[in-house]
C-alpha cells in the first residue's frame, strides 16, 4: 500500500509541475500574442485601406503562431499522436517541432519500436525523451542531440545523449532539478527505472528501462 501511495504521490506531483509550466505557456506566450493581436485589429479599424492590409496580413502571421502554439500545448497535455498513431510516429513528429523550435537536430536511431506499447509505458518514453531534449536545448550548447530507442519483448528502452557541457551528477543544477525529477517520476511510475551519466565538459546521457509488463510484488512469505 505505501509503494501505491508512493507512486501516486509521484504521479500527481509531475501533472502538477506539468499543468504548472502549460499554465505559464499560456499567460506568457499565448496572453502576449492575444494582446498584440488586439492591438493590431485596433489600428487596422483605424487606418486607410493601404495601411489596413498591412496590418492584417500581420495580424494573419500572429493568428497562425498562435494555432501552431495551441497545437504544442495540446500536445504537452496529451499527444493525440501517440494514442492513435503509436510511439514511434509520435517520436519523429516530437522531433521534427523540436528541431524547427530550437534549431538543435536530433539524430535518431531505433529497433523494435513498430508495435503498440502500454499506453503508461508509451506515455513515459515519449516524456522523458522530450524533457531530456528540452534539458539539452536549455544547457547542453549543442547543436544536434542523439535519441537512441528498442524494444524486446520485456523492456522498452530510450537513450538520450548530448556531448555538450555536462554537469556533476552528484550536485544537480536547481535549473536541471525539477526536470530531472519529473524524468525519474514517469520512469518509476512506469514501473522503470532512470540513469544519468554527466561529467563537466563530456556531455550527458540519459538512460530509461521501462518494462512491458509490471511484475507482480511477492506477498509476504513467498
Amino acid at each position: 500500500m505505501d509503494d501505491a501511495l508512493s507512486t501516486a504521490r509521484v504521479l500527481v506531483e509531475i501533472q502538477e509541475e506539468e499543468r504548472r509550466a502549460i499554465a505559464r505557456e499560456l499567460h506568457d506566450r499565448l496572453g502576449q500574442s492575444l494582446a498584440v493581436l488586439k492591438l493590431l485589429l485596433g489600428e487596422a479599424m483605424n487606418s486607410p485601406l493601404d495601411r489596413t492590409r498591412y496590418t492584417l496580413g500581420e495580424a494573419q502571421s500572429l493568428v497562425n503562431e498562435m494555432m501552431s502554439l495551441a497545437r504544442e500545448l495540446s500536445l504537452e497535455l496529451r499527444p493525440k499522436m501517440l494514442d492513435d498513431l503509436g510511439l514511434l510516429p509520435a517520436l519523429l513528429y516530437l522531433f521534427e517541432s523540436f528541431t524547427a523550435r530550437t534549431h538543435v537536430a536530433v539524430k535518431f536511431e531505433h529497433y523494435g519500436l513498430h508495435k503498440k506499447f502500454p499506453p503508461e509505458t508509451g506515455l513515459a518514453a515519449y516524456r522523458i525523451v522530450k524533457a531530456e531534449l528540452e534539458n539539452v536545448a536549455a544547457f547542453a550548447g549543442v547543436a544536434e542531440a542523439r535519441v537512441l530507442a528498442w524494444s524486446d519483448r520485456r523492456v522498452l528502452s530510450v537513450r538520450i545523449e548530448d556531448r555538450g557541457y555536462g554537469f556533476d551528477p552528484g550536485v544537480i543544477p536547481a535549473d536541471r532539478l525539477c526536470g530531472i525529477n519529473g524524468m525519474r517520476g514517469r520512469a518509476l511510475v512506469a514501473g522503470g527505472g532512470l540513469t544519468i551519466l554527466s561529467a563537466p565538459g563530456q556531455g550527458t546521457v540519459v538512460t530509461a528501462e521501462l518494462p512491458l509488463a509490471l511484475k507482480p510484488k511477492k506477498e509476504p512469505g513467498d
